[in-house]
């Protein structure tokens, strides 16, 4: 067998216990260097300064007084100091006053510190003298010179420490190398394993004990080897078993989850399929705790255990699933669920004494080859409509509305990228004057073949996807940019209450108005049936608007709330009488009078009107006739690409 190449590990140990020493014993050599030298250095150093410190302030009253005995007492007093050599008394460049030490072979330059400290009058800043100290170094150099000496004793002596520590290292792992090499040509199936050595060492006789152990145990270890693929096998399905159940198993219920119920489904061609939604369960967790929530779910699942159904399922945090076999026709799934409702509703469901009322919706369906999307389909027809039990039917053509709205979101956001979401206008005529006074602007989506779609067909989806921020975004940039030297222009943009209550698209709008300055002619449209006057971010925006010169119309007025007050909290500057009350203006009485009472009210607050759908000469002539201040439709002129924007049609 070949022996491995490399260092023993005695030898590792001896170079690792060097290698720090060298660091230590460096690191010391370095601190004392740089660090201790210094220290000592600066200490004597202070003590010179504070001799000086001492006695300026007294020999600073007596010049100023003019005792020049007093003086020279103090000079010979700081003489006592037997580490100071001279002392010189300096007034405006020249000595005064002196006293030398004999230096004793001292280089005054080198090998002493020259300490000035400079001398005031009493009680104020002006200096009248310097004090000059030289102050043997002959103190400093005799404690580095012994601090030197005593470095290299302990560099020595960690020296000899360090040989005799490899001895004992080297001599200490002998018997270990030994052990290692038997182990190394040790067979379990061949000869006993033959320890030759010995060491007084309690680790290493452990070490050689342990072996001998190890081999006794071998053939034990053997025998269970045999065993334990039996048992590991045993192990395996055990906790296979216990994945699966977690798996196919809701941890809170012990309900079956939808995972269990989309693989039952998957095997049936005829069942009822409902879900279970609990109405307001948020409610419960706000009112009493999820830890109430979760012990109501607990007993909900309890009761849905006891219905006459062959099984129960929790699909989500608060829905659940029943399937019953069977062929059953509409009317008999209503009147089972009807009784399955009703139980429910009926029990009572407690929480520390308190008794929680449960109220049910569900969806269900009947179809063959069920599906858990059906009943999640007449779930969310049954909330829409208000009512506690709702059977799918395949004449909803839900299906296909979800893929139209899938459709249309993936046209939006196409449309975007490819700057497809496009500016329409339509005139707003100046019935008194005849002219046109400026345009609405309308967004269209023109699709890849050409045809241009309404917003009817797109934008209530896209207000309810993050995509209408930017389509209102790219209205407002294209409307800002066009108009900007068209002065003598107004025009409008229309803004829902969702671009209002988003900050970055508000914040957008402003920096957009002012850097195309045209906020003196920018209208913004808000639609009266979304209830705007109870949105503070509403009134907010319309103050803000109103400062930087932008005028208010209120839209679709005349069917909503109708509210006649909030026009002067927003500060209307338009009211655009709803086209319902417009397009038949000419011949319905009922709408006359209305239209009659919003122009008596909106002249006597100075609010203009706007009349929209104005589809022909008769509705027109009406709406002169009325004294309406603006029109706007068909009969005026179609929308148009607002760059194909013309000078007024001459009505």
């Amino acid at each position: 067998m070949q022996s491995e190449k490399g260092y023993s590990l005695s030898t590792k140990i001896i170079f690792y216990v060097l290698f720090v020493a060298l660091i230590v014993l460096g690191s010391m050599f370095l601190v004392f260097e740089h660090i201790g030298k210094k220290t000592l250095y600066d200490v004597e150093r202070e003590k010179a300064e504070l001799v000086a410190k001492m006695f300026a302030p007294q020999i600073g009253i007596n010049l100023y007084l003019g005792f020049g005995d007093k003086v020279d007492e103090a000079v010979k007093q700081i003489m006592t100091e037997k580490d100071i050599l001279a002392v010189y008394l300096k007034k405006n460049g020249e000595v005064i006053r002196k006293m030398k030490r004999h230096s004793n072979g001292l280089n005054t330059q080198t090998e002493t510190f020259q300490i000035e400290t400079p001398i005031f009058e009493p009680g104020g800043n002006k200096q009248i003298a310097l004090l000059q100290l030289h102050y043997s170094s002959m103190h400093y150099r005799e404690m580095v010179e012994k601090m030197t000496r005593l470095l290299l004793l302990f560099f020595s002596i960690a020296t000899l420490l360090f040989i005799a520590l490899a001895y004992q290292i080297k001599k200490r792992l002998t018997p270990l190398k030994k052990v290692a090499g038997a182990l190394a040509e040790y067979d379990v199936k061949g000869k006993d394993l033959v320890l030759d050595c010995e060491s007084d060492d309690k680790e290493i006789k452990l070490i050689i004990n342990a072996v001998r152990k190890m081999q006794e145990n071998v053939s034990a270890y053997t025998e269970l080897q045999e065993n334990m693929k039996q048992i590991l096998s045993q192990k395996v399905e055990e906790k296979t078993a216990q994945l699966w159940q977690q798996l196919y198993t809701d941890q809170l219920t012990g309900l079956p989850n939808r995972r269990a119920l989309m693989d039952d489904l998957s095997k049936k061609s005829e069942a009822l399929v409902a879900i279970v939604n609990i109405d307001d369960f948020t409610e419960i967790n706000d009112l009493y705790g999820h830890r109430a929530g979760d012990i109501i779910l607990k007993n909900f699942a309890d009761t849905l255990r006891e219905l006459d159904v062959d099984r129960a399922y929790r699909i989500s945090g608060d829905e659940f699933a029943l399937i019953k076999n069977g062929k059953f026709h509409s009317d008999e799934a209503k009147v089972f669920l009807s009784s399955v409702r009703t139980k429910i509703e009926r029990t009572h469901f407690y929480y520390e004494e308190n008794r929680v009322d449960i109220r049910v919706t569900v969806g269900c369906t009947v179809e063959e080859a069920p599906m858990i999307e059906q009943a999640d389909m007449a779930l969310k027809e049954a909330r829409k409509q208000r009512k506690p039990i709702m059977i799918f039917s395949s004449e909803w053509n839900l299906e296909t509305k979800y893929r139209e709205n899938i459709y249309w979101i993936r046209e939006i956001k196409s449309a975007l990228a490819q700057e497809r979401i496009v500016p329409y206008a339509q005139p707003l005529y100046d019935v008194e004057g005849r002219k046109i006074k400026g345009y609405e602007v309308l967004v269209r989506l023109v699709k890849e073949d050409g045809e241009v779609v309404s917003p009817y067909k797109f934008l209530p989806l896209a207000q309810k996807s993050h995509q209408y921020q930017f389509m209102t975004m790219r209205v407002v940039e294209l409307s800002c940019a066009f108009f900007k030297n068209r002065k003598d222009l107004t025009f409008s943009i229309n803004l829902s209450v969702e671009d209002i209550l988003n900050p970055e698209t508000v914040s957008y709008i402003k920096e957009r108005i002012l850097h195309y300055g045209v906020a003196h002619r920018v209208i913004f449209e808000l639609l009266e049936s979304e209830n705007i006057e109870i949105f503070p971010e509403v009134e907010r925006f319309v103050n803000e608007m109103k400062d930087l010169g932008c005028q208010i119309a209120i839209d679709d007025f005349g069917t909503g709330y109708s509210n006649f007050s909030y026009l002067i909290k927003l500060k209307a500057d338009f009211i655009k009488i709803d086209g319902s009350l417009i397009r038949n203006i000419h011949n319905d009485k009922n709408a006359q009078v209305i239209v009659e009472a919003i122009i008596d009210f909106a002249k006597k607050l100075g609010i203009k009107t706007v009349a929209e759908f104005v589809s022909n000469e008769m509705i027109y002539e009406k709406v002169r006739e009325l004294g309406i201040d603006v029109a706007q439709g068909y009969y005026i002129q179609e929308p148009m690409p607002i760059e194909d924007i013309e000078k007024e049609p001459g009505k």
